[in-house]
Parts: C-alpha cells; sequence; structure tokens
C-alpha cells in the first residue's frame, strides 16, 4: 500500500472550514450542495425571479414567455413550475385552479421558459405564477421566487392584465 500525501486546497467558493487540514468545507448561510454535488463544488442558492413574463392571447388558451432569472444562484440546473389560481374580482380570495386548467407541455420542471394554459374560463380572474428553481431551491428556507400575472378574462379572451415580479403595473386591453 502506498501512502499518498493530501495536500490542503482552499474551500470552494461560498463554503468555510474552522479546522485546519478539514477534509470538509460547510456551506456558507443560504448557500447549499444538492446531494449530486460533491464535497470540491462550489456551494450554490436558489435562483432570483424569472424576469420579463409577457403573454398572448387567444380565446380561452394563455401563451406565458419568461426569460431566464437574473442570478441563477450559480446553477446550470434551472427549471420553471407554473401556478394557476382563480380569484375573487379584487384578486384578494384565491384558489387553486383545478384539474380543468390544461398546462402544456407540462405544469412543472419546465427546461423551456414557455407554457400554455388551455380551457381558461370566460369572465374570470386568474393569478398566474412563473416560479424559477433549481438543484438547490429545496434546501432553502425562504420560498422559491416568481413572477406573476393577474388576468381578468372577458367573453373571448384576456381584458385586463396586471403584470407583477417586483414592481407592478397595470395595463388594459379591448377586444
Amino acid at each position: 500500500m502506498s501512502s499518498r500525501l493530501q495536500l490542503c486546497v482552499p474551500c470552494p467558493q461560498h463554503s468555510y472550514t474552522n479546522q485546519e487540514s478539514s477534509t470538509v468545507c460547510s456551506c456558507e448561510r443560504n448557500f447549499f450542495r444538492s446531494p449530486l454535488d460533491s464535497p470540491s463544488t462550489s456551494c450554490t442558492r436558489p435562483p432570483s425571479a424569472p424576469k420579463d413574463l409577457v403573454y398572448s392571447m387567444k380565446q380561452t388558451t394563455l401563451i406565458l414567455e419568461w426569460n431566464a432569472p437574473v442570478d441563477t444562484g450559480g446553477r446550470g440546473d434551472i427549471t420553471y413550475n407554473v401556478f394557476c389560481d382563480k380569484c375573487s374580482v379584487a384578486f384578494q380570495q384565491c384558489e387553486a385552479c383545478g384539474s380543468s386548467i390544461g398546462f402544456v407541455p407540462q405544469q412543472t420542471g419546465l427546461v423551456d421558459r414557455t407554457v400554455t394554459l388551455v380551457n381558461l374560463l370566460p369572465h374570470v380572474n386568474y393569478t398566474i405564477r412563473v416560479e424559477s428553481v433549481n438543484g438547490v431551491s429545496d434546501f432553502s428556507l425562504y420560498a422559491n421566487e416568481f413572477a406573476e400575472i393577474n388576468i381578468s378574462t372577458g367573453n373571448a379572451g384576456i381584458v385586463a392584465l396586471m403584470s407583477c415580479a417586483i414592481a407592478c403595473s397595470f395595463f388594459t386591453f379591448q377586444y
């Protein structure tokens, strides 16, 4: 058996150790490693919210598109989840849309930055939320960051849109 001298190396980015010659570096506060990450991998954090959430509407179908978050958290495994709520007139009380609304290609684990919602009902207020997640999002004590829109459907489509991420602005469209 040959013995090999292990050389000390600095801890990866966003990690530290309090012991000299330590074989393990702990992640800084609010930084994490996925169980799939090696101990020599930098610690990372969840991503920021998706940017520039936009939509187009055709009858009862809503197409959403967005840009990648400004801060990826230091990871390349970002996916997106989309949530739908039906809301009261003033958007104060909401409940999940349920299975009547379809998500194409899917509702969670989206890699591409687009999703289509089908079977929206006329004369209903909806809140649609798109959240960014990555391989360490489940380890954070904080909620995933998201962008959301509030829409009010008319007879054949959306008549009003309120777009919120960090700041909100209100737009009105007539068909």
